[in-house]
C-alpha cells in the first residue's frame, strides 16, 4: 500500500499509518456491534473484491460520489489494474491503481480506499501517508463505509498519534 512516482520527501508516518490502518481494516473484516468509549453502533463489514472489474465499478462511484466531489473537485481519471509478482498495492500518480490479485488481504474495501485517497490528496511535495492522505483516508471511508467506519479510522490515528486535519 503505497504511492509511487515523483515524492523527494521522507515519509516518516507511513509505519504508523500502516499499523492503525491494519487495525482498522481488522475491525471492519469483522463488522457488527462495536462499544466504542461506551457509545454503541454497528460497524459495517468491508467488502472483498472478486475481480478488477468490481474493483473499477467501486472506484467509478467514489469518483461521482457527492461528498467526494466536493472536497476533492478536480480528480482526474482512475484506472484499477493488476500487478503480478508483487506484494504491495501501489498508487501511481498518472491515475493508476495496481492491485496484486494474487494477495487476498490487497482484494479488500480498505486497501482500495488506501490507495483512493492517495489519488485524492497526491501531492508530489509532501509526504505520501502525511496529514493531507490521512485527511483524504478519512472522507474516503466516511462516503464509502459510513460514518462509523470512519469514527475508527480517526480513533486508530489518534491512538498512534497521527494528526488527520487537512494539511497543505
Amino acid at each position: 500500500m503505497a504511492a509511487r512516482g515523483g515524492s523527494n520527501i521522507k515519509d516518516l508516518d507511513r509505519s504508523l499509518v500502516y499499523s492503525a490502518e491494519d487495525l482498522w481494516s481488522k475491525a471492519l473484516d469483522r463488522g457488527g456491534i462495536v462499544n466504542f468509549f461506551g457509545s454503541t453502533f454497528t460497524l459495517p463489514q468491508q467488502r472483498v473484491f472478486g475481480d478488477l472489474s468490481a474493483m473499477q465499478r467501486t472506484v467509478d462511484f467514489w469518483m461521482q460520489a457527492k461528498p467526494l466531489q466536493l472536497q476533492f473537485p478536480n480528480l482526474a481519471p482512475l484506472v484499477v489494474r493488476g500487478r503480478q509478482g508483487e506484494r504491495k498495492a501501489h498508487y501511481e500518480p498518472d491515475g493508476v491503481i495496481a492491485i496484486p490479485l494474487d494477495q487476498s488481504w490487497a482484494c479488500r474495501e480498505s486497501v482500495l480506499a488506501h490507495e483512493f485517497a492517495h489519488h485524492c490528496s497526491w501531492n508530489p511535495d509532501a509526504p505520501a501517508h502525511g496529514p493531507a492522505f490521512r485527511h483524504a483516508l478519512v472522507a474516503v471511508a466516511e462516503c464509502a463505509l459510513g460514518v462509523e467506519a470512519a469514527l475508527l479510522l480517526r480513533a486508530a490515528y489518534d491512538g498512534a498519534g497521527l494528526e488527520v486535519t487537512h494539511a497543505s
